[in-house]
């Protein structure tokens, strides 16, 4: 799913535009759902012919693309110096989930637009999200620091380090972390107003507790 033109062959005027028509794809997917934000609506919403759109990218798989590396970057900018800064799986685990919601509560579009697309994407391939997702990093492989987003390796460091103590297994832990903050969004979808750092402040009291960790 990553966007296959080089950066370096874009003028600063390109980098603009493909900028306003990533940001007015991700209203209009917030809005309407992936299936209904054809190019053309989102050509309309930017104020631009369908033809800028192709120009820049050139299929809506490759816009989904630059549309979840902008909103992947986001989140790492507010999650990982959280993450980093915290000292002991304790406070990893609460800062992942803590700073998650602190990513939705401040761009509460970027997210449901994420999720609207997560649940009914499928490429040219028929491969689902996650699938496509999946090979785009075997491909390209992923940034070092983006692993931190991953709750499964601070799940697991706990565990053998003893910070943790029960017998779920981490994988299952980390899923049912992962849906629990999907719900949030799907939450948001419905209801923008909704308190999603309530949510994560309930969801990371209850983890921790339940792994003999608490607060």
């Amino acid at each position: 799913m990553r966007s296959k033109t080089q950066p370096g062959a874009r003028t600063f005027a390109d980098e603009a535009r493909r900028r306003q028509i990533v940001a007015c794809a991700i209203d209009l997917i917030a809005e309407v759902g992936y299936p209904s934000a054809s190019l053309a609506k989102i050509a309309e919403r930017a104020e631009i012919a369908k033809s800028v759109v192709l120009y820049h990218f050139r299929d809506k798989d490759e816009l989904v693309g630059a549309l979840v590396e902008t909103v992947f970057e986001t989140s790492a900018g507010i999650m990982i110096p959280r993450i980093l800064a915290a000292s002991g799986a304790r406070d990893r685990l609460r800062s992942y989930v803590e700073s998650n919601g602190a990513f939705l509560d401040a761009h509460r579009r970027s997210a449901v637009a994420l999720y609207e697309i997560s649940t009914s994407y499928r490429d040219k391939s028929g491969r689902r999200f996650d699938e496509a997702i999946r090979s785009s990093i075997d491909d390209t492989g992923v940034p070092a620091e983006f692993a931190l987003l991953d709750p499964l390796s601070i799940l697991s460091a706990g565990m053998e380090d003893g910070d943790f103590v029960t017998d779920i297994d981490p994988v299952v832990l980390k899923n049912i972390i992962r849906a629990a903050l999907d719900g949030a969004v799907a939450e948001l979808a419905r209801d923008e107003t909704y308190d999603v750092i309530a949510h994560t402040t309930v969801l990371c009291d209850l983890v921790l507790s339940a792994i003999g960790a608490p607060s």
